[in-house]
């Protein structure tokens, strides 16, 4: 898309004045209320020079006009790097002028936020703000982390490459705990070489089992063949996050955030361990709410909805599979109609649980592996600064770098033994709940098991006496959200309200909307 003309000018316009590509599932930053996930910036001081053999070909020739610019084949090759399976947002991005760096920024949707102003630009913009503007060529003086320009991604990206972060969990996929992992060469997940049931390690490269399903005969198993397909295009990611404007936390009484760590005393602070609400132990007394003596030994909770919340949810969580509602069972039923597909008993067998990471459960391990597995399908990976992704350590119920996920719960719809759905549920105590992540596994998109899915979670929010049910969504989900599920935009002044007290999990470049949890009919 570098062009000797007023073409580039008129794509880098469409490019910024276009909504984003991206729904809810693709965004790939991520920010909590009560502290930011960090990312990791590493930046060269000139592109690593690759040799030959590794420059990507392109089987698109250049043409020359009569004024030496691009024809509009170029146009659309450089368009793929701003579509979905482009290049991933948060992509580290620097600007090179004969090996000096000029301009470090990522790119974000269809632009390029620049690291020392933080404006999203085009191309040519982030160019001309590097001083550059006469060169009138940002795709081959924008370089990624590993050296290739925009424009060499673009012919990667137009003869068949992926392009991976090459960001690995260091936590199993199958049972969640850390230890000597195998790491999968395409995608980022990692094994436990006793969990895939391998008695020797597999030689060059291979296919982990969910891939291997996916792709069929198309990719070798696990079986140490090496495996034909082509290397990916690895980049790191650079996960900025906004910081909020304002001081967030802290006890809910006071507002106060100092603390005392070495003793007990007024200033020691206490989280409720459903809400996850804090509370100075003074406070605690001066409001008639609680007068502690010493830290519990046990859990504690902030009031009786708390309390009475949480042994619901472990009761739940015990209790194993349900079969779903008639009524959400209908659900499916139509949609199988709509489309002409066979039933014969696929409504039949649909059944729901709800999963805790955290609980360690040793039958919950194959499930929320699925979970995991569904959700990398559908979203870009979330890395903290260690270059951890936190899609795991949110299903499974981590703590890191100061993010509480503890209270995340996994819901899931099963079909036949198989996981088709599933989210991720956290209740701050009545007031409200959020779902942060939710989704379909592709193969399974299109038979209403999403909507049955979200049917059981209103239904069991309605069940617990939940008033609220927040989730993040970007522009293009707007439309699902509010007219097929009945949500509406969040106001600024109330997510200040819910942040002030609250851990809620905001993804960056999506809207808060809201949903008043409809009551149980008595």
């Amino acid at each position: 898309m570098y062009l000797e003309s007023q073409a580039s000018k008129s794509w880098d316009r469409l490019l910024c004045e276009s909504s984003s590509l991206y729904n809810t599932s693709n965004s790939s930053s991520l920010q909590q209320s009560n502290g930011n996930v960090q990312a990791e910036k590493i930046y060269n001081m000139k592109p690593p020079s690759l040799p030959n053999s590794l420059r990507p070909n392109s089987v698109m020739k250049r043409k020359k006009t009569a004024d030496g610019g691009m024809k509009k084949r170029d146009n659309d090759l450089h368009r793929l790097l701003f579509m979905p399976n482009g290049l991933p947002d948060g992509a580290e991005l620097t600007y090179f002028i004969k090996g000096q760096k000029l301009l470090e920024g990522y790119k974000q949707g269809n632009g390029i936020v620049c690291c020392c102003c933080e404006r999203e630009l085009s191309p040519s913009q982030f160019e001309a703000h590097a001083g550059m503007a006469a060169r009138r060529q940002p795709y081959r003086h924008i370089y990624t982390s590993n050296g290739l320009t925009l424009h060499d991604i673009a012919l990667s990206l137009a003869n068949g490459q992926c392009v991976t972060t090459g960001s690995s969990d260091d936590t199993c996929a199958v049972c969640g705990n850390a230890g000597d992992l195998l790491l999968r060469c395409e995608c980022s997940q990692a094994f436990h070489p006793s969990c895939l049931n391998l008695e020797h390690l597999p030689e060059g490269e291979w296919c982990c089992p969910n891939c291997a399903d996916e792709h069929g005969s198309s990719r070798k198993a696990v079986s140490g063949e090496a495996s034909s397909t082509a290397r990916p295009i690895v980049i790191r990611l650079t996960r900025v996050v906004k910081s909020p404007e304002f001081e967030i936390g802290g006890c809910v009484v006071c507002r106060g955030h100092d603390f005392s760590g070495s003793t007990f005393d007024d200033r020691t602070v206490i989280l409720c361990d459903q809400c996850e609400k804090e509370f100075h132990v003074g406070c605690l007394r001066e409001s008639g709410l609680c007068d502690l003596k010493e830290i519990p030994e046990d859990k504690w909770f902030c009031c009786d909805d708390c309390n009475r919340i949480h042994v619901a949810l472990q009761s739940y969580v015990s209790s194993g599979v349900q079969i779903i509602p008639t009524v959400f069972a209908n659900i499916i039923r139509r949609k199988y109609l709509e489309k002409g597909l066979l039933i014969d008993g696929a409504t039949d067998c649909v059944q729901w649980r709800i999963l805790s990471g955290k609980s360690r459960y040793s039958e919950h391990l194959p499930l929320l592996s699925s979970a995991a597995a569904i959700f990398r399908e559908c979203f870009d990976p979330i890395v903290a600064k260690s270059g951890r992704d936190l899609i795991p350590v949110m299903v499974y119920g981590r703590n890191i770098s100061g993010q509480e996920f503890g209270g995340m719960y996994c819901v899931v719809l099963i079909v036949r033994s198989v996981v088709v759905s599933a989210g991720l549920l956290r209740i701050f105590g009545r007031e409200v709940a959020e779902l942060p992540i939710v989704a379909t596994s592709r193969k399974h998109q299109g038979k209403g098991y999403f909507q049955a899915l979200f049917a059981c979670i209103e239904n069991l929010l309605s069940s617990l006496n939940v008033e609220n049910l927040v989730l993040p969504a970007a522009d293009e989900a707007l439309s699902i959200w509010t007219k097929k599920f009945g949500f509406t935009k969040m106001s600024e002044q109330q997510l200040s309200k819910y942040q002030k007290e609250l851990q809620l999990t905001i993804f960056k470049g999506t809207l808060m909307l809201e949903k008043k949890v409809e009551p149980i009919p008595e």
